[in-house]
C-alpha cells in the first residue's frame, strides 16, 4: 500500500540536449544527442519519491500503445505502485509525449501533446485505490482538463474520506486564459498547495510571494507555498511565514525541479517535519535534480539527500 499517491500526468520525454538554435521551415539544425524519460508532474514526483526509498503509487492514464508500455516498465521497475495507472481504452488517446529542447544555458522549451492525460477525472481514482494512504498529491493540475472545479474537488474530498491529507500543484500551461475554473470550489481540500511563481502570479495575481501565500490561505488552503525557482520558495502557515534559500549547485537542466520540490516535501510532511523543514528538503531534492539531465535521473535515495543537507546547512 502506498504512503504516497500521485495523481495528474504522466509523459514521455524526449529531451533534446544542446538545442541552441530553432531551424527555419525546411532546413535542417543539429544538436548534441536525444535522451528518453518519463516526465509529467505527477510521474515526476512518483518516480523521485520511489528512488527517495518511499512507498509511493501513481494515478495516471496512458494510450494503448508502446510509449505506454514504455511508461508501465519503467514505473514497475522503480517500485512504483502502478495500481492507478490505466490504460485508455480510446484508440484516439495516445500516451501524452512532449518534445524538450534543452539549450546549453540549461532553460528549456517544451513542445507537449496532452494524450490521455486530457481524460484522467475522479472516476479514474476510485476509494479503493485511496485506502491507506497518508498523502495525495494532485500535480500538473492546469494541464489535467478532466480535474478541473467539481472534479478535482470529488478527488480531493474523497482523499479526505479516505482518511489521506492533501497537495496540489499547477505545472505551466500558458495557454490557459482563466485560471478560476480550474480551482473552483477546491481551495478549502488542499491542506498543501505549492504552486511556481508563475503560475501562482496568474491564480493570484501579480504579488509578491507572501502576499500570494496569504491568498491562498484566506481562500482555505492550510500550508501555502510558491516555489522560487533559482531564489528557493516561501512558506506560510500557521506557524508564519519564510521564505527559505535554494542549495547552490552546478545546474545542467532545470527539468522537472519544481516536481522534484513537491517530491521531496511530500517526503518531509511524511516524516513528520515542518513546512518549513519540508520545505528545505524540497529545495534539497530540487538541487539533486537540476544536476543531472532528466527530470529523476540525479535523484538518490533520501539519506544522501539528507546528507547533503547535513554537510550544506540551512542557508547559502
Amino acid at each position: 500500500m502506498a504512503d504516497i499517491l500521485c495523481v495528474g500526468n504522466v509523459v514521455v520525454d524526449a529531451v533534446g540536449v544542446g538545442v541552441d538554435e530553432i531551424p527555419r521551415e525546411g532546413s535542417l539544425t543539429l544538436f548534441d544527442r536525444v535522451e528518453l524519460h518519463i516526465g509529467g508532474c505527477a510521474a515526476n514526483a512518483a518516480l523521485s519519491l520511489g528512488k527517495m526509498g518511499l512507498k509511493v503509487g501513481l494515478a495516471a492514464k496512458v494510450g494503448d500503445d508502446g510509449m505506454g508500455e514504455f511508461v508501465r516498465g519503467v514505473f514497475t521497475k522503480a517500485g512504483v505502485d502502478c495500481r492507478g495507472l490505466l490504460v485508455s481504452k480510446d484508440k484516439r488517446e495516445s500516451t501524452s509525449y512532449s518534445f524538450i529542447m534543452v539549450p546549453k544555458s540549461g532553460d528549456r522549451r517544451i513542445l507537449h501533446t496532452l494524450g490521455a492525460n486530457a481524460t484522467l477525472g475522479p472516476k479514474d481514482v476510485p476509494a479503493k485505490l485511496l485506502k491507506g494512504t497518508k498523502w495525495v498529491a494532485t500535480l500538473g493540475l492546469a494541464l489535467l482538463p478532466g480535474l478541473f472545479g467539481k472534479d478535482l474537488a470529488a478527488v480531493l474530498k474523497a482523499a479526505h474520506k479516505a482518511g489521506a491529507k492533501t497537495a496540489g500543484d499547477t505545472a505551466n500551461n500558458n495557454r490557459l486564459a482563466d485560471w478560476a475554473p480550474v480551482f473552483e470550489g477546491c481551495w478549502e481540500h488542499f491542506d498543501v498547495f505549492f504552486p511556481s511563481e508563475e503560475e501562482a502570479k496568474r491564480i493570484a495575481g501579480d504579488q509578491e510571494p507572501k502576499e500570494i501565500c496569504r491568498w491562498f490561505r484566506e481562500r482555505g488552503v492550510n500550508i501555502a507555498g510558491v516555489k522560487l525557482g533559482a531564489d528557493g520558495c516561501a512558506v506560510m502557515c500557521d506557524d508564519g511565514y519564510e521564505e527559505i534559500p535554494a542549495y547552490k549547485v552546478n545546474a545542467v537542466d532545470t527539468l522537472g525541479a519544481g516536481d522534484n520540490f513537491m517530491a521531496g516535501f511530500l517526503a518531509g510532511m511524511l516524516k513528520g517535519r515542518s513546512p518549513f523543514e519540508a520545505a528545505r528538503l524540497g529545495c534539497a531534492t530540487s538541487a539533486h535534480c537540476v544536476q543531472a539531465v532528466g527530470a529523476t535521473t540525479g535523484i538518490p535515495r533520501l539519506a544522501k539527500i539528507e546528507a547533503f543537507m547535513k554537510a550544506r546547512g540551512k542557508a547559502e
